[in-house]
C-alpha cells in the first residue's frame, strides 16, 4: 500500500473541499483514473456503476478504478488494471499528467475508503467497452457545461441530507466524484 506522510499544518494544495482534519499518515487502498479527452470539447470519462445491493455506490457515477489487489505492484498498477477491466482502456504512462492527493471516498458510509486519484490527459477519446457485471454504462462529461455554476444544484441525496450535485441523465454526480471534479475543473461564472 502507498503511504504518504503529511504535516498537519500543510494545507491541501488543490481545494478547500478537502481541508478536513488530516491524519499523520494516509494509506490509500484504492485508485481511480480521471481520464480527460482534450479534443475541441474537453470531456472526462465517467462510469455508471451497476445496481447491486452489496455495493454502497450502486448506480452512482464514478471514475474507473477500484481496490488494490495483492498482485498489484503499486496503486498506479491498480489504477491501470481496474481501468482496463472496467472500460477496456489500457492506460499508457505518457498520458499520466498528475498524481493527485489521496482523498476519502464514502464519507457517508461507516468505513470510508482512501483513494489515490491519477489524472490522465489524452488527445482523443478512446473506445470504451464496459465490463457489464460492474458497469451499467459510460458517459463523456462535457467540462464546459460542468464548469457553469447554473448547472449545479444542492439536492437531497439521502433522506434529510443535502449535497452539492450535478444532474446527469436520471441521477446526479455527487460525493467523491463531484468534489474531485470540482477541484480539478472549478465551477466558474465566466
Amino acid at each position: 500500500m502507498l503511504i504518504i506522510n503529511i504535516i498537519k499544518s500543510t494545507p491541501m494544495n488543490r481545494s478547500s473541499h478537502y481541508n478536513s482534519p488530516l491524519m499523520d499518515t494516509i494509506q490509500a487502498e484504492a485508485a481511480v483514473a480521471v481520464i480527460q479527452a482534450r479534443l475541441t470539447d474537453h470531456t472526462v470519462l465517467l462510469l455508471r456503476r451497476a445496481r447491486s445491493p452489496k455495493d454502497p455506490w450502486s448506480g452512482h457515477f464514478a471514475f474507473p478504478g477500484g481496490r488494490q489487489e495483492t498482485s498489484d505492484r503499486d496503486l498506479y498498477m491498480t489504477c491501470v488494471r481496474e481501468t482496463e477491466e472496467e472500460t477496456g482502456i489500457l492506460l499508457e504512462k505518457q498520458w499520466l499528467r498528475e498524481t493527485l492527493p489521496i482523498r476519502a471516498a464514502g464519507r457517508n458510509v461507516q468505513a470510508p475508503v482512501q483513494v489515490q486519484p491519477y489524472l490522465f490527459e489524452l488527445d482523443f477519446r478512446p473506445d470504451v467497452v464496459v465490463e457489464e457485471k460492474e458497469i451499467d454504462s459510460y458517459h463523456w462529461l462535457d467540462l464546459h457545461h460542468f464548469r457553469n455554476p447554473e448547472n449545479h444544484i444542492h439536492t437531497e441525496i439521502m433522506p434529510g441530507r443535502f449535497f452539492p450535485a450535478y444532474p446527469l441523465l436520471d441521477y446526479y454526480i455527487w460525493g467523491f466524484t463531484y468534489l474531485l471534479l470540482s477541484d480539478l475543473f472549478p465551477v466558474t461564472a465566466d
